[in-house]
């Protein structure tokens, strides 16, 4: 996919300018007549390391090339070093020996069938891409931001899709994905890897008939799964516009205008546009889930036969209470104006963006589940029988009855559409 593309492209550059870095500085140990650190062939090797060499093997598996095919491959890949600098190269890619028997069994009767099936309750399920959109507002909400008219203008027009009056700031979307603000959708990450694991797309229609039968399916697979990523994305964007306008009032109303230089914790800092662009980022990357920050640990456990998208709920965590430690640092931050008064100029956003997070975790589902109860005439008892038999996974949801004409009921899992339900369910259990 676009999106797909625009990642691997990411990573790639990323990796390569590191190596390009070491090739550089190789060059230059050899103009200047200096012991080189890489050799390009065994006797070349064989003169500059002697018998104390290794040739490097980086990325065998190809997962990021983005032609393997075509030779697009990294320029360390088989070169000759010395055995520690090759261990250290490798250990850093994604390299990996090819499957044995038992490996490959598991891919093909556990892993296949587990990314075939989440690709199917995911980027192929209608209901699954309402509902990726709205709680994905949630994000917004907790961190106290309701985005105006021109932040969602500028997300939607930002975003990477085939639909009409979006791909119109491409510039501002390049720039939010060096600063690691867009495409890092924490499912979609999780589907990804998993179906890299197993080669999906190339192992499956290696067959010339069956790659003509599935290439329709490649094409919705492939315009649903970048609609995935913009519905994150739209609010990722929208939460970086609207952060960064609320930190450049923030400090206009303390008289602090662009171009000046003030005094936090003891460094002086330029506040520039650069400034607030970067510390927008700096909160959307670490309040709104990033797959980029999920452990490697984690990450790992798509592997399992059980257990789905492992590393949302993880982000949930870690960026819950990262809300919670940004908000109280707003509230107490001080900064150093060139004529020596010290201000808190992130006091009210830190005062919102704790009261955001309680109401969006807290407020909201106890709100909105009263709410129903109040409308249907619900009493908390009728309720509380209702949770006895409801499925096993909805026991301590947060369930909003509904009585029928005929006195009977029905109810809706609120909390299946809850972001922010892996914080608020082992208090509901608790209780």
């Amino acid at each position: 996919t676009i999106l797909g593309g625009t990642a691997k492209l990411s990573m790639i550059t990323r990796r390569n300018l590191f190596f390009q870095d070491l090739l550089k500085k190789n060059d230059e140990l050899i103009d200047a007549g200096k012991k080189p650190m890489f050799a390009k062939s065994n006797d070349e090797a064989l003169l500059v390391f002697g018998d104390d060499y290794q040739q490097i093997r980086i990325d065998q598996a190809k997962t990021l090339s983005v032609a393997a095919k075509g030779g697009s491959i990294n320029p360390l890949n088989e070169l000759y070093t010395t055995p520690g600098m090759a261990k250290a190269l490798e250990g850093t890619s994604l390299a990996f020996d090819k499957a044995g028997m038992l490996g490959q069994l598991y891919q093909s009767l556990i892993l296949y069938p587990k990314g075939l099936s989440q690709i199917a309750k995911t980027i192929l399920s209608p209901v699954t891409h309402v509902r990726n959109f709205v709680s994905a507002g949630a994000f917004a909400t907790a961190n106290g931001i309701i985005p105006n008219a021109d932040a969602i203008r500028t997300a939607y027009q930002a975003l990477q899709t085939p639909l009409k009056g979006t791909r119109q700031q491409n510039d501002l979307y390049e720039e939010l994905l060096k600063l690691g603000v867009v495409n890092s959708n924490v499912r979609l990450g999780d589907l990804t890897r998993l179906l890299e694991d197993v080669n999906f797309g190339e192992t499956m229609t290696s067959d010339k008939g069956l790659r003509l039968l599935l290439k329709p399916l490649s094409k919705l697979k492939s315009v649903s799964q970048d609609l995935y990523t913009a519905e994150d994305d739209f609010w990722k964007i929208a939460s970086w516009a609207m952060e960064k306008t609320r930190l450049e009032k923030a400090f206009a109303n303390n008289g602090v205008t662009r171009g000046m230089t003030v005094k936090r914790n003891g460094v002086d800092i330029v506040v520039d546009d650069q400034f607030f662009k970067q510390e927008a980022a700096d909160i959307v990357k670490n309040n709104i889930p990033n797959y980029d920050y999920v452990s490697d640990f984690v990450k790992s456990l798509r592997k399992l036969p059980i257990g789905n998208f492992v590393s949302f709920p993880a982000e949930i965590v870690r960026t819950g209470t990262n809300i919670v430690r940004r908000g109280l640092r707003e509230i107490n931050e001080e900064f150093v104006t060139p004529d020596g008064k010290t201000i808190k100029p992130f006091e009210n956003i830190g005062y919102t963006r704790l009261f955001g997070f309680g109401a969006t975790v807290a407020a909201v589902p106890y709100a909105t589940q009263k709410a129903f109860q109040a409308i249907y005439d619900v009493t908390d008892e009728e309720r509380e029988a209702i949770r006895r038999y409801v499925a096993q996974w909805s026991k301590n949801s947060t369930l909003l009855p509904i009585k029928n004409k005929d006195g009977s009921f029905q109810y809706v899992d609120f909390s299946h559409a809850n972001a922010y339900d892996t914080l608020l369910r082992p208090v509901q259990t608790i209780i």
